[in-house]
């Protein structure tokens, strides 16, 4: 009887958890990224941006600070998917250590994910260089495509073009064009074409001086 007891509380207390989460979840799944997008901006703004001309846009705010919430709701969602995983691995190797790297090779590519998204956050938040924006622009798709064949190549989870794959690319394919050809990511991040509009206005304030 005890060990019926302690075998079937802690899936008890698990199903109550995931109820309750479910209530609470949509709600953490907002404010939690909102909070941390607020946090990213306050730091993002006490580091200058690389290039800076009046009347252009720079730094932590528009559509950069929105790319910056998506990614923190993104990562959220990976972070509690991959906690869930690491939860039933712990389990199945708590019944047969036996099966302890199989069960773990399927969060390996969950934790790629994970870091490959945060890192690309913390890139994009403090990095105010042309291999910042290189860095976090590989980090996304990593983060995106790249977790599918991860998938693949690990698991052996075929990739689903038509579906999953499609909207993650899709993403990652616009946040990779606003990153490289947006206003505000080349005067962040020092790009050429910043540079040379910054160099023509400095130009042009040292004669009108």
């Amino acid at each position: 009887m005890c060990g019926c007891v302690a075998t079937d509380s802690p899936k008890k207390m698990f199903e109550q958890f995931s109820i309750a989460f479910t209530g609470s979840g949509l709600l953490l799944a907002l404010f939690v990224p909102l909070l941390l997008t607020l946090f990213l901006r306050i730091i993002g703004r006490g580091v200058p941006p690389a290039c800076e001309v009046p009347g252009m846009p720079a730094g932590i705010g528009g559509l950069l600070l929105g790319l910056l919430f998506f990614l923190s709701v993104d990562a959220m969602l990976q972070l509690f998917e991959l906690g869930r995983g690491a939860g039933e691995v712990a389990r199945v190797i708590s019944m047969d250590a036996d099966f302890a790297w199989p069960a773990i090779k399927t969060i390996i590519p969950g934790a790629i994910v994970v870091f490959a998204l945060l890192a690309a956050i913390m890139v994009l938040t403090i990095g105010r260089s042309r291999a910042a924006l290189w860095t976090a622009v590989v980090l996304l798709w990593v983060a995106g495509p790249g977790g599918d064949f991860l998938k693949a190549v690990i698991l052996g989870i075929p990739v689903d073009v038509s579906s999953g794959f499609a909207g993650i690319s899709t993403f990652t394919i616009l946040a990779t064009i606003y990153l490289l050809f947006s206003n505000r990511s080349a005067f962040t991040y020092g790009l050429s074409s910043a540079k040379k509009i910054e160099k023509a206005y400095l130009a042009k304030r040292n004669l009108a001086s």
